[in-house]
C-alpha cells in the first residue's frame, strides 16, 4: 500500500524567467482566443506554478476596466481547487512585499506591457 505522501503531487511556485515565455504563451492561448485587442491581457507575468516539474499556470499583472492594477491567473486546466487556492495565497503574499513600478504604477505597467507583448510577437 502506498503512503499518502508518496502519491501527493509536488507543487512549487517561483518567479517567471524569460525562458518560460514560450510555455506561458501556450497556456495563455489556451485561455484566450487571442485577437489583437486581447494581447494586452497577457500583461507582465511575474509568478508561475509548477506541478510535477511542469509549468501549468502563471500570474500576470494586468490593468482592469477601471484602469487599476490587478493580477490574472492563467492555467492549463490541471490545477485542483486546492492548488489554485495555494497559488492565490502565494501571489497575495508576494504582492505585499513588491514595491517596484510595474506593481504600483499604472502608466509604467501599461508601457511595460505594450513593449513586452510587442517583443513576444504573438
Amino acid at each position: 500500500m502506498e503512503s499518502k505522501t508518496a502519491t501527493q503531487k509536488k507543487i512549487t511556485f517561483r518567479e517567471v524567467y524569460i525562458f518560460d515565455m514560450e510555455i506561458l504563451q501556450i497556456i495563455f492561448n489556451k485561455n484566450i482566443n487571442v485577437k489583437a485587442e486581447d494581447k494586452m491581457l497577457f500583461g507582465i507575468p511575474f509568478l508561475l506554478c509548477e506541478k510535477n516539474n511542469k509549468i501549468n499556470s502563471f500570474a500576470s499583472l494586468i490593468l482592469d476596466e477601471k484602469n487599476e492594477i490587478i493580477f490574472q491567473i492563467y492555467d492549463d486546466g490541471s490545477l485542483t481547487n486546492e492548488d489554485k487556492a495555494m497559488f492565490n495565497e502565494y501571489i497575495q503574499n508576494f504582492l505585499t512585499k513588491k514595491r517596484n513600478a510595474n506593481f504600483n504604477d499604472v502608466e509604467q505597467l501599461r508601457q511595460s506591457t505594450e513593449q513586452f507583448v510587442h517583443c513576444l510577437s504573438f
